[in-house]
C-alpha cells in the first residue's frame, strides 16, 4: 500500500496548499455574510427572532454535524473525498440561496421558518461534506507544517473577514438609514454575494489535487471502524475536552450578538467594528499562536490560551457597571482584544490537536467519531442556553458599595449588576474552567508546562513589538502562503543548479 506522500509529487502538494488557502478564503466571505453577526442581525431586527429560536438556528449546525457519521461509511465505500466534498458544496451553496429569496416573502411567520430551513440545508451539507474535507486537509499538508499553514490560513481568512464584516456592516447601516421601511432587502443583497463568493470557493475545491485515501481493511466491519476512536485512551481523553468545551463556548457564542444588540443598545455598523477588532488581534496572533504550537505542543498553547478566553467571558457580566461609569465601551473593546488574542490559540490548538492525534490513514473515522460526539453537545448547549436566557430575564443580582465621610455618605453605587444572558455567561466559564481538567488528561508529544509557554508568549511579544515597528515587520504578518511557495521554489532551484551559479545567486543577494 502506497502511502499519502508519494501519491502526489511536492509541486502538487504546493499547488493543493494554495488552492486550499484561495478557498479558505473566498469561502470565509461566505462564513462572514451568512452566520454569526449578520444571520443574528437578520433574524432579530428584521424578523423579531426571540432567544429561544437564535438558540436553534446556532443548534441546527451542531445536529447536522451527526451525519459525519453515515458519511465515513460513504467516504470508505466510494473512496472519493473531492467528488463527495465539492457536491456537499453545491448543495450548501443552494441554502444560501434559499436566504436571499427570503426578504421576497411578506408574511414574518414564514420568513423565520424559512430561516430555519434554509439553515438546516446548510448545515445538513456541511455535515455529510465534514469527514472528507477533514480527512483531504490531514493528507494535504504535512505534519510539520500544521500549525505554519493553518495559522497562515486562518490569518488570511480573517483579514477577508474584517474588510467584509466592516464592509457588511456599513451597507446596511446605509441601507437601513435609506430604506427604513424595508431594511430586509439589504440583508438579501449581502446573500446574494455570498452565494456567489460560495460559488468560487467550489471551483477552488474541484481543482485542488487530492492525495491518495488510505482507507481501512475493507474487511473490517464498519462499526469496528466507527468505535475504535473511543477505544484509544488518548483520543477519548482529547473527546471529553472537545464535548465540554464545546458545550461551554455554544452556550453563550450565539447570545453575544444579541447581547450588544439588546442590552448594550448597539447598532449593527458599531457591533461589526468589535467584531472586526477581535478578528484583526487573531490575525497578528495567528502566526505567533502557530511558531508556538510548532515548537512546544497544541495542548500547551491551550492550557493558556482557553483560561484567557474563559476571562474574556466573565468579563462580560460587567458591562452593566461599566455603563454606569461611562465606561462600556472602553470594556467591550477590551472584551474583543482579549477575546481575539485567546482564541486566535484556541481555534489552531483544537484544530490541529485532533488532526495531530488521529493516525495517519484513520483520520477520516477518528475526526468524524469525534465531530459526532462533539455535535451532541453543541447542540445541546444553545437551546439550553437561548431557553435559560429567556428564563433569567426575570431574574437579576446586583451588589453596591456605599462610601461614607464626616459630612454625609454616597450610596447606591453598583459594584456588579446582572440579569439575564449575564448568568449564562457565569455557567459557561464554570464550565470551561472544568474543560481544562478534561484537558490535562490528554497527552502530546512535545508538551509542556504552561509556565515556559508563558514565558515564550512574552519573549514572542517583546520580539513583534519590535517587528511590527517596522514595514517590513507588518508585511511579515500579513504573510501568504503563495510568497512561501516562491520562497521554497527557489530554493528547490538553488538545490539542483550548479555550484558556480549557487555562487552568483548569492553575489547577486549581496
Amino acid at each position: 500500500m502506497s502511502s499519502d506522500d508519494d501519491s502526489l509529487t511536492q509541486a502538487q502538494r504546493e499547488l493543493g496548499l494554495r488552492k486550499m488557502t484561495w478557498q479558505g478564503i473566498t469561502s470565509q466571505v461566505r462564513i462572514t455574510l451568512t452566520e454569526s453577526v449578520f444571520l443574528v442581525g437578520f433574524a432579530v431586527t428584521v424578523l423579531n427572532a426571540p432567544n429561544t429560536l437564535i438558540g436553534i438556528l446556532a443548534a441546527i449546525p451542531f445536529l447536522a454535524q451527526l451525519l459525519q457519521i453515515p458519511s465515513v461509511y460513504i467516504i470508505h465505500r466510494a473512496g472519493k473525498r473531492k467528488a463527495i466534498n465539492v457536491i456537499t458544496q453545491l448543495g450548501n451553496r443552494l441554502g444560501i440561496l434559499g436566504m436571499a429569496l427570503i426578504s421576497y416573502l411578506s408574511v414574518s411567520d414564514v420568513r423565520l421558518v424559512l430561516l430555519v430551513v434554509f439553515v438546516a440545508v446548510q448545515a445538513v451539507f456541511n455535515g455529510i461534506g465534514s469527514p472528507s474535507w477533514n480527512s483531504w486537509l490531514r493528507d494535504l499538508v504535512p505534519v510539520d507544517r500544521l500549525g505554519r499553514f493553518f495559522s497562515v490560513r486562518m490569518a488570511a481568512t480573517g483579514l477577508v473577514a474584517i474588510v467584509v464584516s466592516l464592509l457588511g456592516g456599513q451597507f446596511i447601516g446605509l441601507w437601513t438609514d435609506v430604506y427604513i421601511q424595508d431594511p430586509s432587502i439589504g440583508y438579501s443583497i449581502l446573500f446574494f454575494i455570498a452565494f456567489l463568493f460560495g460559488m468560487i470557493a467550489v471551483y477552488f475545491t474541484a481543482t485542488t489535487p487530492e492525495p491518495k485515501l488510505i482507507v481501512p481493511d475493507r474487511g473490517q466491519k464498519f462499526s469496528q471502524v466507527i468505535t475504535k476512536p473511543f477505544k484509544d485512551d488518548n483520543f477519548k481523553q482529547l473527546i471529553w475536552f472537545s464535548v465540554v468545551w464545546t458545550f461551554s463556548t455554544a452556550l453563550v457564542s450565539p447570545f453575544f450578538t444579541v447581547y450588544l444588540l439588546n442590552r448594550a443598545g448597539l447598532e449593527l455598523p458599531a457591533i461589526t467594528i468589535l467584531v472586526a477588532v477581535t478578528q484583526l488581534v487573531s490575525i497578528v496572533f495567528f502566526r505567533f499562536w502557530g511558531r508556538l504550537s510548532d515548537r512546544f505542543s497544541n495542548k500547551s498553547i491551550l492550557q493558556v490560551s482557553t483560561p484567557l478566553f474563559i476571562i474574556s467571558t466573565l468579563m462580560w457580566t460587567f458591562t452593566a457597571m461599566a455603563d454606569f461609569y461611562s465606561m462600556k465601551i472602553p470594556l467591550l473593546l477590551l472584551i474583543h482584544l482579549v477575546s481575539g488574542f485567546s482564541s486566535a490559540g484556541v481555534s489552531l490548538a483544537t484544530s490541529n490537536i485532533g488532526m495531530k492525534l488521529a493516525p495517519r490513514g484513520e483520520a477520516t473515522s477518528y475526526l468524524a467519531s469525534r465531530g459526532s460526539v462533539v455535535a451532541i453537545a453543541g447542540t445541546a448547549a444553545p437551546l439550553i442556553g437561548g431557553a435559560a436566557a429567556d428564563f433569567f430575564t426575570q431574574y437579576g443580582f446586583r451588589l453596591d458599595f456605599t462610601f461614607t465621610f464626616p459630612g454625609g455618605s454616597f450610596s447606591n453605587f453598583p459594584a456588579y449588576d446582572i440579569t439575564g444572558l449575564d448568568f449564562i455567561f457565569i455557567i459557561s466559564a464554570i464550565i470551561g474552567f472544568y474543560s481544562l481538567y478534561r484537558l490535562s488528561k490528554v497527552e502530546e508529544t512535545g508538551e509542556v508546562d504552561e509556565r515556559i509557554v508563558i514565558e515564550a508568549i512574552l519573549e514572542e511579544t517583546r520580539r513583534n513589538v519590535r517587528t511590527l515597528s517596522t514595514v517590513d515587520g507588518l508585511r511579515q504578518t500579513f504573510h501568504f502562503p503563495v510568497s512561501e511557495h516562491k520562497d521554497s521554489v527557489r530554493k528547490r532551484k538553488k538545490k539542483h543548479m550548479p555550484e558556480e551559479k549557487k555562487d552568483d545567486s548569492e553575489k547577486k543577494i549581496e
